[in-house]
């Protein structure tokens, strides 16, 4: 009890008064009982991953790509103790809209790790999972919450198109490599310290429901209007989001070269 709060916040290991546990038990076994049942019906509810998942509303977040956040508002510290405390370890990331609160589409977030300040505060490392449609918006303590479906890329089935999908990723892979090459050594070397380095050109195109890594990872560092980014994050065809990409991509290469 006499201990600094400062550390009891940051430490989080928090202990059972045992004599306390002991009373409860012994003369409060129903309030304990309907306490317990509460307790497991919330945790269900926060643990469903398609029905009211907590949605952090910030930025833009992309499947693979590291998102590393400063929580200091107090509904989002509460979303993030019950994330780490169902063991779902995830929320959706969205990005705020005028009309709507937040947007159609975002990203779920994968917490890797959780470092707690004194203060409350607390700096969490999470990486990008699944890309997701909204379905119905809610709220939950402060913070937003939504019915969600998960997106899937359209897996190409036909040979020849097959073939015109991998020269066209070649292609973009390329200009991508050649982009991020001639971009300043300082702009670069911010990128690597914030994103890591580019993923590597993968031979199976569609053996994740999110295609290849790096084009993420390239949306994730082109400075592009985040309305045109969820637009390509809601793309559930890969020829298209690489046509997109290869688009952005010729309009900063022909600003690299004047």
């Amino acid at each position: 009890c006499k201990e600094s709060l400062k550390e009891y916040l940051a430490d989080r290991r928090y202990c059972v008064t045992q004599l306390l546990e002991e009373l409860i038990v012994k003369y409060l076994p129903d309030e304990l009982s309907e306490r317990k049942k509460i307790y497991d019906e919330e945790t269900a509810e926060l643990s469903h991953l398609t029905k009211n998942v907590p949605i952090f509303v910030c930025t833009m977040a992309y499947p693979t790509v590291p998102c590393p956040l400063h929580v200091f508002e107090p509904r989002y510290r509460l979303m993030i103790r019950r994330s780490m405390q169902t063991g779902t370890k995830q929320f959706g990331m969205c990005v705020s809209d005028t009309q709507n609160s937040f947007a159609d589409y975002g990203c779920m977030l994968q917490i890797r790790n959780v470092h707690f300040l004194p203060d409350g505060r607390s700096v969490v490392d999470t990486v990008g999972g699944k890309r997701f449609r909204v379905l119905k918006r809610g709220m939950k303590d402060g913070y937003c919450t939504a019915d969600i479906e998960y997106l899937e890329d359209v897996k190409v089935e036909n040979e020849e198109e097959i073939k015109n999908l991998r020269q066209l990723h070649d292609l973009v892979y390329s200009q991508a490599c050649s982009w991020f090459q001639n971009l300043r050594d300082r702009f670069r070397s911010q990128i690597l310290q914030h994103f890591g380095s580019m993923p590597g050109r993968e031979e199976n195109l569609q053996a994740t429901p999110n295609g290849p890594a790096w084009c993420w990872w390239l949306l994730a560092v082109l400075p592009v209007d985040p309305r045109y980014q969820l637009s390509v994050l809601s793309m559930k065809s890969l020829k298209e989001r690489l046509t997109k990409i290869q688009h952005i991509l010729t309009y900063f290469s022909r600003d690299q070269s004047k």
